[in-house]
């Protein structure tokens, strides 16, 4: 003997459908469509889910970091140290003491 499950479509009433699962807010839902219901709904959502981002995944951060050779980056220390700012002698130059240098130095990083 075997067992058939049929799955009605929660908003027609209609046999072979899908379960589909969405979110909005802190809510997720759940909602049996046939094949033509879902496509309706996706083409519904479509802006949104262009314009939107999977939850979870962090906004990309555009790093900046200078390009610097070891020299450049002596000689900024060795400027920095002399006009009295402070900052560790290892490790990243501060921001702020770039672009002092640079302001100094009439250097523009942006290109």
């Amino acid at each position: 003997m075997a067992i058939r499950s049929v799955v009605e479509s929660d908003l027609s009433g209609e046999p072979d459908a899908a379960t589909a699962t969405f979110g909005l807010g802190d809510t997720w839902y759940e909602v049996d469509l046939t094949t033509e219901e879902r496509k309706k709904l996706e083409e519904a959502l479509k802006p949104y889910l262009k314009a939107g981002r999977k939850a979870g995944e962090p906004t990309p951060k555009k790093r900046v970091v200078p390009e610097t050779t070891a020299e450049e980056r002596d000689k900024i220390r060795e400027w920095a140290k002399g006009k009295g700012l402070e900052f560790a002698d290892r490790g990243r130059i501060p921001k702020k003491v770039m672009k002092a240098y640079d302001e100094a130095h009439g250097i523009d990083r942006s290109k």
